[in-house]
């Protein structure tokens, strides 16, 4: 099991996971494939783009980075997404 950082909480893995499946897509779609409010998953795709693991594209879709490739392929460890981006 991959380790979070002390921000992230388990619906970040999931978005994460169906964003780098699915492409770019709205937290509305993420949320009804995760079972996740909308607006919940809103607040955390935001908080996730904020710390560089999510793209937010000026239409309000959001598509993987780099860094959350490699979050989710635990390529880095956990403590470096401690720090804002």
């Amino acid at each position: 099991m991959r380790e979070r950082a002390d921000w992230m909480v388990p619906t970040d893995d999931a978005i994460l996971e169906y964003v780098r499946d699915a492409g770019e897509v709205p937290p509305a779609v993420i949320g009804r494939n995760i079972d996740s409010h909308p607006n919940y998953t809103g607040q955390r795709c935001r908080n996730l783009a904020d710390h560089g693991l999510l793209d937010r594209k000026s239409d309000g879709y959001y598509s993987l980075t780099e860094l959350g490739a490699r979050y989710l392929d635990e390529d880095i460890d956990a403590g470096e997404l401690d720090t804002d981006h």
